[in-house]
């Protein structure tokens, strides 16, 4: 009896391992294949899913996923100890080669259960046909430093224009849950060529440890598990249309950071909202002043690269040269020495996940932004 049992059981453990595999092996061959991942996964599978898990969290005021999070950190945390414990011991008794070896198996069977399950929920999306592509979009490989200078100017107009029609007053009574709600309706605004589904059910959520992100470097992230998307609440309030459009755009489907960045810009263009627009424009000069001084100091010209940060903070009205310097200070003071870790943590992922340029990819959007 007992011998039937344990054959039962091995036989359940071999035919489990051979369907991971078997999941594992259809995932990787699906990757191959962007254009039926977009029509069938991004578009299909992941939106009913999308909807599944933000239905069911959305049930819960609180953010479900930074806890989800805590409780898989702690239980790596006490499974490793564990492991350790257990290793320790069979290598008094037993074979240290053996042990060895079923330790390694088994951490290579948890990586390949990993795998599945984060292609399965989100990561398909990094391989589908990206918007600029489907628009046919001509998007150049790299930017010239006029190309950026120019672009910088053209902000500064946009930004200055944008800022008249903006009085103090209505940013001084905007709310997170405003925003929050802003944000939900002007993606209903958006051309229909950009949304994948009809289906999409958007869920913002303030997150509940806000200081985690001073610590690895975010204003928000998308969950895959629970499907929500989790802002900080306690940064600057003008940061917050531009950061709650692009997570939106993640869960539309955009895991690219360069697509969900440029999908937040159709966002604003198209919005009725002048903090929206606002918004946008100073993440976009962000970017292309960053960009274009970057290219300026490679270059070791640091006497031009002293001109054009002079000549950026003339052309900038007065009130928008305040608005950013609130948000520059703002993270300036939240430079944590375990950012630098983090954020090439992070740039690895991106950088497996088809987005070559890893963290620079969000900067990237501006080639879109020149190209459309």
């Amino acid at each position: 009896m007992n011998n039937n049992l344990k054959n039962n059981s091995v036989r359940h453990s071999i035919n489990t391992t051979y369907l991971w595999i078997g999941l594992a092996l259809l995932v990787f061959i699906c990757s191959f294949f962007p254009h039926w991942v977009g029509s069938y996964y991004s578009s299909g599978v992941f939106q009913y899913l999308g909807w599944l898990l933000r239905t069911l969290s959305g049930f819960i005021e609180i953010p479900l996923g930074e806890w989800v999070y805590l409780f898989l950190l702690i239980l790596l945390i006490i499974r490793f100890i564990q492991s350790l414990y257990a290793f320790k011991n069979k290598f008094k008794t037993q074979n240290f080669r053996f042990n060895f070896i079923h330790f390694f198996k088994k951490l290579l069977f948890r990586l390949l259960q990993l795998y599945v399950v984060f292609m399965l929920l989100w990561g398909l999306n990094y391989r589908k046909t990206s918007v600029a592509e489907k628009l046919h979009l001509k998007v150049d490989t790299s930017y010239s430093e006029v190309q950026l200078d120019s672009l910088s100017v053209a902000f500064i107009q946009r930004l200055n224009s944008c800022r008249q029609n903006i009085p103090d007053s209505v940013i001084q009574k905007l709310s997170y849950a405003k925003v929050f709600d802003q944000a939900i309706q002007q993606t209903r605004l958006m051309p229909q060529k950009f949304t994948l589904s009809t289906l999409n059910k958007p869920l913002l959520k303030k997150a509940s440890f806000p200081f985690w992100g001073d610590y690895l470097g975010y204003l928000a992230f998308y969950q895959p598990i629970t499907g929500e998307a989790i802002i900080r609440t306690d940064v600057p309030i003008l940061t917050l249309p531009f950061t709650s459009s692009h997570e939106l755009a993640h869960q539309m489907g955009y895991a690219s950071e360069t697509e969900a960045n440029f999908i937040a810009y159709i966002i604003a263009m198209h919005s009725k909202d002048s903090i929206f627009k606002y918004s946008m424009l100073l993440q976009m000069f962000t970017y292309s002043q960053s960009a274009h001084l970057s290219m300026i100091a490679a270059s070791g010209n640091f006497e031009k690269w002293k001109e054009v940060v002079n000549r950026n903070k003339n052309l900038l009205d007065p009130k928008v040269y305040r608005d950013r310097k609130l948000i520059k200070d703002f993270f300036n003071q939240r430079q944590h020495l375990l950012i630098p870790a983090s954020s090439s943590l992070y740039d690895q992922f991106l950088q497996w996940n088809k987005q070559a340029k890893g963290i620079k990819s969000y900067d990237e959007v501006l080639l879109w932004v020149l190209a459309y």
